[in-house]
């Protein structure tokens, strides 16, 4: 096998930033590392996603502390394995949070591990950005939860629009029913194609820990539909793909898959898949402006350390995190986790994911001009000839 380009995890557990320094007082205190937390899934199936996310937490604070810090003072982001567990990454979660030296957190890019954290943000009263879209963060009823990733209802609406404008009629569709993830995307895709037209000839939900799909994608052809739409993440996906290779059928993925750890196991049978991504993963093909440059910051740096490897969307969601808790708190000029909080709340922020636009009703930021259409081409991800005329009129800027 090839080995992967991707940072390697160095261990497990608790982990602190070598680039981070200086002795931990609270976090209201004016001395002192300015710090964080990171809860992420760095071993177990969701070991993808929270790898992108500490690299590039990683490759963030180092350059913020090579630039002076944050208010002066050093960053020092202190990052737990939850193993892909969620009642682990809770316990991960609540150990940060109720240590008062720590301003904020950075929970889980696993959706079930971080809305099960939620309650937790209220109790801990501590701001706190999800890496994966939660949408029960959306509204702000949680006021001390955000998410700086497209939420599934989102890519589901985005995804309906590629399918209806590509002059598709007929849509299956498999997902997991025990993520939020799959299931809220499941139900944005089926409202959304019902509401444009289009006929979802099969709607079945999988368990994801199994290893023989065969059995749905038999299902899936006897349909005959235009497109077969998967909502699901992790090892899971792989599988599919190979198992569906030479259906005929047009195969759609979603963000989950945005990433090379799915292109490369994919191999050859992952070519021509279509998916949904933020719209930093086909940054390259971006026209220059003031986003392309916000991506190509983050980028550059990476494919020096990745030996030309592209940032997957994992870790472009990982910067931005890092970004929008970092902005607010120069925001509120303070540690102190109320002020950050509310300095959170009132940001407008450009990232390489997007132009985040907090407000009391709205913990989610951005819109579906901050989703992309990509593909799977050579290799690599590809945006499509539709997010490619997108582009021309309709960015984030």
């Amino acid at each position: 096998m090839t080995k992967k380009p991707l940072i390697a995890l160095v261990g497990v557990g608790l982990l602190t930033m070598t680039a981070a320094c200086g002795t931990a007082g609270s976090a209201a205190t004016s001395s002192g590392p300015v710090k964080i937390g990171l809860v992420a899934p760095l071993t177990g199936p969701f070991a993808p996603l929270g790898l992108g996310d500490k690299a590039a937490v990683e490759q963030e604070v180092a350059r913020i502390n090579a630039h002076g810090g944050v208010l002066g003072r050093k960053l020092e982001v202190t990052i737990k394995d939850d193993k892909t567990d969620v009642p682990q990454s809770v316990t991960d979660f609540n150990q940060l949070a109720a240590d008062k030296s720590y301003t904020a957190i950075l929970s889980s890019s696993n959706v079930s591990a971080s809305t099960a954290a939620g309650p937790s943000m209220q109790s801990n009263r501590i701001p706190t950005i999800a890496l994966g879209p939660v949408s029960a963060f959306k509204d702000g009823k949680n006021k001390y939860a955000f998410t700086c990733v497209a939420i599934p209802e989102l890519y589901g609406e985005a995804l309906v629009d590629y399918l209806k404008a590509q002059g598709l009629t007929k849509v299956a569709i498999a997902y997991t029913g025990k993520d939020p993830y799959g299931s809220v995307g499941n139900k944005a895709t089926v409202d959304g194609a019902k509401a444009a037209g289009l006929d979802v000839v099969l709607d079945k939900e999988i368990d994801v820990a199994g290893t023989d799909f065969t059995p749905v994608i038999s299902q899936v052809k006897a349909a005959k539909p235009d497109a077969f739409v998967v909502w699901v993440a992790g090892p899971a996906s792989v599988i599919i793909t190979k198992q569906f290779a030479g259906s005929g059928i047009p195969l759609v993925m979603t963000g989950a898959e945005a990433s090379n750890l799915y292109v490369q196991p994919a191999g050859q049978e992952g070519e021509g898949v279509t998916m949904t991504s933020n719209i930093a993963v086909p940054g390259r093909e971006l026209p220059a402006g003031a986003l392309k440059d916000s991506i190509d910051a983050f980028a550059n740096p990476w494919l020096k350390a990745n030996k030309g490897v592209y940032p997957p969307q994992f870790a472009f969601d990982g910067a931005t995190g890092i970004q929008l808790l970092v902005a607010a708190i120069e925001k509120a000029k303070s540690t102190d986790r109320e002020k950050v909080r509310d300095a959170l709340e009132s940001l407008d922020l450009l990232t390489p994911t997007g132009r985040f636009k907090f407000s009391p009703t709205d913990h989610g930021g951005i819109g579906k001009d901050a989703i992309a259409i990509v593909q799977v081409k050579g290799g690599e991800l590809k945006a499509t000839p539709y997010s490619l005329e997108q582009f021309k009129t309709n960015l984030p800027d």
